[in-house]
């Protein structure tokens, strides 16, 4: 079992489980910086599997997203969404 996220997560490490749950939908663009990849635009996820998604995150980073958070444009991108991750454990 992963340890719940605290303040000494990084970036990096958010970004990893990310890109790791992404991989078990599919395929990554390789030719796009994963930062900017726009997963529920490029249809990587769909709306059931994008609930899963959350809640595995959540329980990975021992956070909770707003209704707001899920309707912000940044959650959209993996950048955008490793940053509100950030954020949410404190690590900005």
């Amino acid at each position: 079992m992963i340890a719940p996220a605290d303040a000494a997560t990084t970036h990096a490490e958010i970004c990893r489980f990310i890109v790791e749950l992404l991989r078990e939908k599919g395929s990554l663009p390789e030719n796009l910086p994963i930062a900017r990849y726009r997963y529920l635009d490029k249809g990587h996820i769909d709306s059931l599997s994008f609930i899963r998604f959350i809640f595995r995150i959540e329980e990975r980073f021992a956070l909770q997203f707003s209704e707001s958070d899920l309707v912000d444009e940044k959650i959209r991108s993996v950048g955008g969404l490793a940053a509100l991750i950030a954020e949410k454990i404190g690590r900005s």
